[in-house]
């Protein structure tokens, strides 16, 4: 016999465990609200218990719930997950939002390090007229951002296997985007990131190994008064200021997440 769904209600010992589960179940068996919290002493099917032992075995491992479902939203759109790519975080929308209500002319853009698809995916969905490229040196990261654009029907969005940004040509494009892993190797909050990619997240010289390259090869790449728009940690936004002005970029300025914290930096190819 099957057990009930009050059963494993009683079992939480945790709110955000308990607000997941009632995503999961909503998600993934399409349950109701009357389903969770009114019908739940109905005896479940057998498909639905190994479904919902399957979400408490995850969860036990520590599993995001995002690589649960396969399934995250980022900027209106629900994306496709798995442990072959960084999960999007909230804070990356404002870099999205910026050049959706900033930019209307006609763009030649490359989401450097796309992963999932999000960040050039969102853009090239709200911005039709513009030409979108997604790099990334992983081909299986350029997997998952493949099952995006197919899922998302995106006729704007194309993807190129590449190491940061050296397959293009010199002035090819006009704006460049980029979240690139920027946390340090020994950070300790890397131990609550083992489930997602260690490459997406991680970077040398503490943390800077991989902007200092994007924004270098960016100066070559970028037309002649063209935008990198970089995403980056909260206490490195003095040392990416420097290395913009180093590289030949002026009007250069910050936009903080939602914290208040220095998050994104802006800057125009001014050579």
């Amino acid at each position: 016999m099957t057990k009930k769904l009050n059963f494993y209600q009683e079992s939480f010992d945790s709110k955000l465990i308990e607000e997941e589960f009632s995503f999961y179940l909503k998600e993934k068996l399409n349950f109701s609200d009357k389903d969770i919290f009114i019908h739940n002493d109905r005896l479940l099917t057998k498909v639905e218990e190994n479904l919902i032992e399957d979400f408490f075995k995850q969860k036990k491992e520590g599993i995001p719930l995002d690589y649960i479902l396969n399934s995250t939203k980022f900027y209106d759109s629900d994306f496709y997950v798995d442990s072959r790519v960084l999960i999007p975080r909230p804070e990356t929308e404002l870099l999205v939002d910026y050049v959706v209500k900033n930019f209307k002319d006609t763009m030649k853009v490359l989401d450097a390090g796309t992963g999932s698809g999000c960040i050039g995916i969102s853009i090239a969905l709200k911005k039709l007229n513009f030409e979108v490229y997604g790099s990334d040196f992983s081909k299986n990261a350029l997997d998952v951002a493949l099952i995006n654009k197919s899922k998302l029907n995106v006729g704007n969005f194309f993807l190129v296997n590449a190491n940061w940004l050296s397959c293009f040509k010199n002035e090819s494009f006009d704006l460049i985007l980029s979240n690139p892993p920027y946390i340090a190797e020994n950070d300790l909050h890397l131990d609550n990131l083992i489930h997602e990619p260690k490459i997406a997240l991680t970077s040398s010289e503490a943390g800077l190994s991989d902007i200092k390259k994007i924004i270098q090869e960016s100066s070559k790449i970028l037309k002649e008064g063209g935008v990198l728009i970089i995403e980056h940690g909260y206490n490195q936004e003095d040392q990416v200021k420097n290395l913009l002005k180093d590289n030949y970029f002026l009007d250069i300025f910050n936009i903080k997440d939602y914290q208040g914290l220095p998050r994104i930096t802006y800057g125009i190819l001014d050579k």
